[in-house]
């Protein structure tokens, strides 16, 4: 007898065990694939949404703590068990196919015992592919939020890197028009170093440090490249203030030679007390104005070379300045103290008159507030009042110290302004 293909029955029967076991065997391999796509990405992810989530200590403070993502402490253990139990049920199923090869299969017996082996092994592998799906739907949240900090990250990391290679192009431009800022090569080093460890970091699947680290990189990187390309600017702005302070220079020379006159006057009109503090401002301005020729002429040098370096040019043209600057504060302090003392031997009820005032004003001022406060406060005004019929007297003696008179005319006006700032305040 034939079976309905011409097969002999009893051939048929030798057949059975092998096609079971070849059915068995891709069956096992269908539920392993899947079971091997369902695993592909958990690793990484639940190693990310430890790593964000975990707080070690001090880690958790500072920039870092701004990308944490909250992962429930048992997924971690969770994924411990899960991971160990799929390593072993992959085990068995590849022990099985080791042990059961296809060439095996044409004896009935071993075939069947394939078909056993395999088939529980599929069996195994669907229920941990079942487990693994739970596990997904139990922590998804915190490997949704993994996984957008890992895409983050590897955002923020591709745009450090661009950032960087467009402030080096800035930079590159600038010293193409002969400018040149020094500081600019560290910080471009420092967002290299920064943007090499954030890929580092992100490599290991440690997303938050990688995005702390590719942030600042890209901002090291944005201010050396609004650095680099603000460079034709800030020397056109050198060029410009350079101009300003060489016919400023020639002004100073001027002003300071008023020095010499007025220092004479103030020696021959009025006392030694009287400008004192001024005595030195000829000696003072010269070796300002003697700065700021040094400094000028450095500038010049600086504007005349190969390569600018606009940082140390603009630092010598502040030097400058500062220097021009305390020359016109002697001259004018000289001036100032020589026209003061002029105008108060000229008419010394003006300057009393102020001081009168200040006294006047000060006491409506207290009287104005709750006898609380004000009664904290009169004791010292009393005092300051108190200074002023020996002031009248010194201003209209007959020979009058009439340096003496202006400072004690300035601590009396000086004091009242306090007493009502510090009134007001409290």
């Amino acid at each position: 007898m034939s079976g309905p293909v011409g097969t002999p029955w009893w051939r048929r029967d030798r057949e059975a065990p092998r096609r079971e076991a070849t059915a068995a065997r891709e069956a096992a391999a269908a539920a392993m694939l899947e079971l091997d796509t369902a695993l592909a990405d958990l690793p990484d992810a639940v190693a990310a949404a430890e790593e964000a989530g975990g707080s070690s200590g001090g880690r958790d403070r500072g920039r870092r703590a701004q990308h944490r993502i909250s992962a429930p402490d048992s997924l971690a253990r969770d994924w411990r068990d899960l991971s160990t139990h799929a390593d072993t049920v992959i085990g068995h199923y590849l022990q099985a196919l080791a042990d059961h090869d296809a060439a095996a299969d044409a004896d009935p017996g071993r075939a069947r015992t394939a078909a056993t082996a395999l088939g529980a092994a599929a069996a195994a592998l669907r229920e941990v592919h079942g487990q693994v799906l739970r596990f997904r739907e139990q922590y998804g949240e915190a490997l949704t939020a993994a996984a957008r900090a890992r895409a983050a990250a590897a955002r923020t990391v591709s745009a450090a890197r661009e950032t960087t290679a467009a402030a080096r192009a800035a930079l590159d431009a600038a010293a193409a028009a002969g400018l040149a800022d020094p500081g600019l090569d560290g910080a471009l080093a420092d967002a290299d170093r920064l943007a090499a460890g954030a890929a580092a970091e992100l490599a290991a699947r440690r997303a938050a440090p990688a995005l702390a680290a590719a942030e600042q990189a890209r901002s090291t990187a944005e201010a050396a490249a609004e650095r680099a390309r603000a460079l034709p600017e800030r020397a056109a702005e050198v060029r410009r203030g350079a101009a300003s302070v060489r016919t400023r220079r020639e002004a100073l020379g001027t002003r300071h030679e008023r020095l010499t006159p007025v220092m004479s006057e103030l020696r021959r009109r009025y006392p030694l007390s009287a400008w004192a503090d001024v005595e030195r401002a000829p000696q003072r301005a010269s070796e300002a104005l003697a700065e700021a020729d040094q400094a000028l002429s450095a500038l010049q040098a600086a504007l005349t070379a190969p390569v600018l370096d606009v940082p140390a040019a603009a630092a010598l043209l502040a030097r400058v300045r500062a220097a021009a600057g305390r020359v016109d504060d002697e001259v004018r302090s000289t001036t100032g103290r020589l026209e003061r003392l002029d105008a108060v031997a000229a008419d010394p009820g003006s300057l009393l008159t102020e001081v009168q005032r200040a006294v006047v004003d000060a006491r409506r001022f207290l009287a104005g507030l709750p006898e609380d406060r004000a009664r904290r406060f009169r004791r010292t005004f009393e005092d300051l009042a108190r200074r002023l019929p020996p002031l009248e007297e010194a201003a209209r003696g007959r020979r009058p110290d009439w340096g003496a008179v202006l400072r004690e005319a300035q601590a009396i006006e000086d004091a009242l302004d306090r007493l009502v700032r510090t009134a007001r305040a409290d």
